[in-house]
């Protein structure tokens, strides 16, 4: 989209640079929460079959509802949801908002939206067999022919959503893999639908004179089971290590045909833990409870130090290793114990993070600290690193998230304080290491 008459950029930035690859197209499937599971954006290669009936671009919301998350902020910022002035005012006001926002009518490129059961007659999913897969995730590695595909599981940011970070996700998708992109149901989320058709919104810190750490401590806990769980789900298990079960019943009214597809050609031995933020802190639990799961891990800009109130320790503790400070949850009380060591987060790592980020000192010394935990646990000789640590220049923490292209490119950058970077170049940066 440009201004007509001028020969000035294009006024929104536009993803298609960013998902490109072997796969025809991006099916975007979107599947309700159930009471177990929680809900999930999947991203996965496809094709068209139906020449007549031209699939719709998926949007950058679950049926589009922009209003939902901006009554989630709204409640976050200026009243919680409760008050009469989030139902009386705030809530009509974001409504009408969201009716005239820009990303209400953006699409996410090279996407088809999968909504009904008899879309696979329109959509199909096209599995690795029929793709060049790329070694890995860097690009130029040798093409092949696989029977296998690798799970990306996503987790979202703190007040974030299961699809802020849709663009990445896609570019995966593009390339190859089968994306996961979970909406936590754990109170971390601005808002997020229930399975008995509630909303639960951000639950704010108790208010005290003192920090309470054990409330993000049994949170993270909350966020690795539905991880885990959703791993097991998709994988088709019966069971996790952590006992949940993952035959769910009440998903059979939910299930969808391509699911059962996908989940035939996913392989146990190579799925990818992955998040943002807060996302990040989560994946490094879940791989580092459950690590036989887990072929590496990829964490933008993660959230791994906390230092509030005067309580400060690197989090979540059980990836740090023996010798710090353990969180795991008891399960017969719920509270965090504080005496359990276990060996750390063991699998091999990639961290990108952003210029501010790495301004924080005490934050990006305990991602230093977590990348050299595990690299200590190479058998090999120092120079085989298990862990990759990048910073890229001129970025803020919101660079790694959709939010830059939701409006346009002027607006965008005052209204998310997004840095003076390339606007592409921590999407570009993170798929090419």
């Amino acid at each position: 989209m440009r201004i007509a008459g001028t020969s000035s950029k294009p006024l929104f930035h536009s993803p298609d640079r960013l998902i490109v690859g072997n796969a025809p197209l991006v099916g975007v499937l979107d599947l309700p929460g159930t009471y177990q599971r929680p809900p999930i954006r999947l991203f996965f290669p496809a094709t068209t079959t139906n020449t007549r009936k031209v699939p719709k671009p998926a949007s950058y919301f679950v049926d589009n509802r922009v209003a939902y998350v901006l009554q989630g902020f709204a409640h976050i910022v200026f009243a919680r949801h409760t008050t009469r002035l989030h139902r009386w005012i705030l809530r009509p006001f974001f409504w009408l908002l969201s009716l005239l926002s820009p990303v209400r009518f953006l699409k996410i490129p090279g996407t088809v939206h999968v909504k009904k059961e008899d879309d696979v007659s329109v959509v199909e999913y096209v599995p690795p067999s029929s793709l060049a897969m790329n070694d890995g995730l860097k690009e130029g590695g040798p093409s092949q022919q696989q029977k296998t595909q690798s799970l990306v599981v996503f987790s979202h940011g703190l007040t974030g959503t299961g699809e802020e970070n849709s663009i990445f996700c896609a570019s995966l998708a593009k390339r190859g893999y089968v994306v996961a992109s979970i909406h936590h149901r754990d109170g971390s989320s601005c808002r997020v639908p229930m399975p008995d058709g509630s909303c639960r919104y951000y639950e704010h810190l108790p208010t005290g004179d003192e920090y309470d750490p054990s409330f993000r401590l049994e949170q993270i806990q909350a966020r690795a089971k539905e991880f885990l769980y959703s791993c097991s789900w998709l994988m088709g298990e019966k069971a996790n290590g952590n006992g949940l079960s993952g035959n769910d019943d009440s998903d059979e009214g939910q299930q969808h045909p391509i699911v059962d597809q996908i989940r035939q050609h996913l392989d146990k031995q190579k799925i990818i833990a992955a998040g943002f933020s807060y996302g990040a802190a989560t994946a490094s639990l879940a791989a580092t409870l459950e690590p036989t799961k887990f072929q590496c891990a990829i964490f933008l800009d993660g959230w791994f130090h906390i230092d509030r109130g005067g309580v400060e320790f690197d989090f979540p503790s059980e990836a740090f290793g023996a010798g710090r400070p353990q969180t795991t949850l008891n399960t017969d009380t719920g509270v965090a114990d504080t005496d359990c060591e276990k060996e750390g987060l063991t699998v091999p790592s990639l961290f990108v993070n952003s210029s501010q980020f790495q301004g924080y000192t005490k934050l990006y010394g305990a991602t230093q600290r977590l990348a050299d935990q595990i690299n200590a646990c190479s058998k090999d000789n120092a120079q085989n690193k298990r862990a990759e640590m990048h910073v890229i220049p001129g970025t803020q923490h919101q660079n790694f998230c959709d939010v830059i292209f939701w409006l346009p490119r002027r607006l965008s950058k005052k209204c998310f304080q997004l840095g003076d970077a390339d606007a592409y170049e921590a999407y570009e940066s993170t798929l090419k290491w």
